[in-house]
């Protein structure tokens, strides 16, 4: 089973999410630790949880480990991944023009 975490980076700016997952059956249960950092923050899904980048965190440089758990035929299996990154200030949204032609 392996862990991943998406995006690959070590900057991640205010509103970005930084998601972990992994694969398995049965899918994994998946946590996201400091538990302090990640509290009010995760979101989850099946083999999935994500955390939701805050402003107070501007300036930091923070670790967040990810661990996939699961058991196969009474073995448990519990890996892990860590990422550090840097957080940066607030994301910058992109702006989608489109144009119409009327007849």
């Amino acid at each position: 089973m392996d862990v991943m975490f998406t995006p690959n980076s070590t900057s991640l700016a205010v509103g970005q999410e930084l998601r972990c997952s992994a694969r398995g059956n049965p899918s994994p249960d998946i946590k996201l630790s400091p538990a302090a950092l990640v509290a009010d923050q995760s979101k989850s899904g099946s083999g999935w949880r994500s955390l939701v980048i805050e402003d107070g965190w501007v300036g930091r440089t923070l670790t967040v480990k990810c661990t996939a758990s699961n058991s196969v035929d009474g073995t448990d299996y519990s890996p892990s991944h860590s990422v550090t990154f840097n957080v940066t200030g607030e994301m910058i949204a992109s702006l989608h023009l489109s144009t119409s032609h009327y007849l």
